[in-house]
């Protein structure tokens, strides 16, 4: 009964346009490798701080009509706000603020909703995007409007693809979101007392891809439209930090990003395994083309098909990084 929901579910989410929120702030999974490693297990996790005004917790489809939020959805958002309004500073008991410390790290969790593999799921073989996070700059400070959720308010490194660190269960052809996680360290500028953050989910339709090279902990790719919304604060608490703080990027909003490419030595010069076998190494131009990190070591693959068959390769043929790889193309490197 349980895998039946799911399913229904992941139908669902193929017949009405995208959309995700952020569930927990703060979320402790205790079996998190043994659950990547195994989705059929259950995961086992707990909330310990969530977003604001939280309703209807676990219930999937009574929060898809009640707590996210479409941004720009002209008719529900005229005014254009960042959150939802009735996303108000509020907290009703069992559903707590989250309190942390600078240095901290956060595992942010938000529903993936049939989008988080690239070869099922709705829309196939679409690149899912970015979660990503913004911040006004010093506690006490509301980001109000959508135009706000810029650059310059983006926190530096606060964003991951949006299946970065999923589990998802697999049978046949339908899967099961077990969980999307993101893992956030907050920074060590944040000053004591409430701070308002907008967890975003960059993505749309008439949005391909991330640019080669796309780095999501130091880039900010301005073409990715911020779609879907869900806004919580944080209690700092232990912070050595005074005055107003600074998150943001120090790249203004009309300034490219720059991304260097990645070093093309490494084809001619680093050992690879081909197809990822210990037992066949070879170097340079012996190598298939297709070139993944996998710790301090590298795999190489043939094309599949005249491109690189996983997301996140470095094509040496080529000499150009390929479109980021989901985590479900990660695994077999890794």
């Amino acid at each position: 009964m349980k895998f039946q929901l799911a399913s229904l579910i992941s139908v669902l989410a193929a017949t009405v346009s995208a959309h995700s929120w952020l569930e927990c702030v703060d979320t402790d999974v205790s079996n998190l490798e043994a659950a990547k490693a195994n989705p059929a297990l259950d995961v086992q996790q707990t909330c310990k701080g969530f977003p604001r005004n939280k309703v209807s917790n676990g219930d999937w489809i009574q929060e898809s009509k009640t707590y996210l939020w479409d941004l720009n959805n002209n008719a529900m958002n005229p005014d254009g706000l960042a959150c939802r309004p009735s996303q108000t500073n509020t907290y009703p008991a069992g559903v707590p603020m989250t309190t942390a410390k600078p240095g901290q790290t956060l595992r942010l969790r938000h529903w993936g909703n049939g989008h988080s593999r690239y070869d099922m799921g709705s829309p196939l073989h679409r690149d899912p995007g970015v979660v990503r996070l913004y911040h006004a700059g010093k506690k006490e400070t509301e980001i109000r409007s959508k135009s706000e959720l810029n650059e310059n308010n983006w926190v530096k490194g606060a964003q991951s693809n949006f299946s970065a660190d999923a589990v998802i269960e697999v049978v046949g052809n339908k899967m099961n979101e077990k969980g999307n996680y993101f893992d956030w360290t907050i920074p060590s500028s944040l000053e004591n007392g409430r701070h308002m953050f907008v967890w975003v989910w960059a993505w749309d339709m008439a949005v391909t891809s991330n640019p080669a090279n796309f780095n999501p902990g130091t880039d900010y790719n301005n073409a990715l439209m911020n779609s879907w919304t869900t806004c919580f604060d944080i209690l700092i608490e232990g912070s050595s930090a005074t005055g107003s703080t600074n998150t943001g990027s120090t790249v203004q909003p009309s300034s490219p990003v720059a991304s260097s490419a990645p070093a093309n030595n490494i084809c001619a010069s680093k050992t690879c395994l081909k197809g990822g076998m210990a037992a066949y190494t070879c170097t340079g131009s012996d190598c298939p083309a297709c070139w993944y990190a996998a710790g301090d070591k590298y795999n190489c693959f043939d094309y599949k098909d005249g491109k690189c068959p996983f997301g996140g390769a470095y094509d040496c043929k080529k000499n150009l990084q390929t479109r980021g790889a989901t985590r479900f193309e990660r695994t077999p490197f890794e």
